[in-house]
């Protein structure tokens, strides 16, 4: 994904209020996250987990979340506000996208 100037990382009230809708919706949790992880824990198995990318999927997940955020009460955020909430949920998520591979190590 192009990265624009925009997309920087600035923690605000909006972006952690889409962060908590988009985590919270068990609708994006079971159509979108679950693939998300799923492809990210394989991509941690084969050694080239890149969390850049990570976010950039991320960033999808967060769009969508947005797109129903506005749909339930009108209002939609800012790119920076959907970015802020992709590099959140990449951090929020990443023990799970790397729990079975401590567990092997274990």
């Amino acid at each position: 994904m192009k990265h624009t100037k925009s997309m920087i990382y600035k923690p605000s009230v909006e972006s952690h209020e889409l962060f908590l809708y988009t985590t919270n919706d068990g609708s994006l949790y079971s159509h979108m996250t679950t693939y998300i992880i799923e492809n990210l824990k394989k991509k941690a198995k084969k050694g080239v987990y890149d969390s850049q990318k990570a976010v950039d999927l991320y960033y999808n997940l967060a769009t969508e979340g947005s797109k129903a955020y506005c749909k339930d009460f009108s209002y939609s955020f800012s790119v920076q506000d959907r970015f802020t909430c992709a590099v959140d949920m990449e951090s929020y998520y990443k023990e799970e996208v790397f729990f079975e591979l401590e567990l092997a190590t274990i």
